[in-house]
């Protein structure tokens, strides 16, 4: 276990960093030193608490690839998702909380996710479409004679 160490880089390193224990692999790395630097001489850190640390790092690590991973593959689901829905009639929530359904016309890309804009002028998030369906074709005219 990492005892508390003192000075400003590892107060520093445990407030910030991202998810998965608010440790990043530099955080980590600079409180083993610390830990290291200021351990008592009389009672050094045991090599097999040093290899514990160690796997445990490796294991957050590996979860932080595999959660951007994830994210990633969200992003292109979400993608493959609206581009699949433009012309088609949906019924969802807007962002207003209020149930909306219209024609999709196209989709806009943006840092919170794909939205699609129906034919009404309203743009809705494509988490919040809640039934796609195939608009009614009109019938074929017959052709003049």
């Amino acid at each position: 276990m990492i005892e508390a160490v003192g000075g400003a880089a590892a107060n520093q390193a445990v407030q910030t960093g991202n998810g998965l224990g608010q440790l990043d692999s530099n955080a980590f790395l600079q409180l083993l030193v610390a830990q290291m630097k200021y351990q008592n001489p009389l009672a050094p850190t045991d090599a097999s608490a040093m290899l514990e640390q160690t796997a445990q790092f490796t294991t957050v690590e590996t979860l932080q690839a595999i959660s951007e991973t994830n994210q990633a593959l969200l992003g292109f689901q979400q993608t493959t998702m609206a581009l699949g829905v433009v012309g088609k009639d949906v019924q969802a929530i807007s962002l207003d909380g209020i149930p909306v359904s219209g024609h999709v016309d196209s989709v806009r890309f943006t840092a919170d996710g794909p939205f699609l804009e129906l034919d009404n002028g309203i743009e809705i998030p494509i988490a919040n479409v809640v039934e796609v369906s195939t608009p009614l074709e009109p019938p074929a005219e017959e052709p003049a004679e």
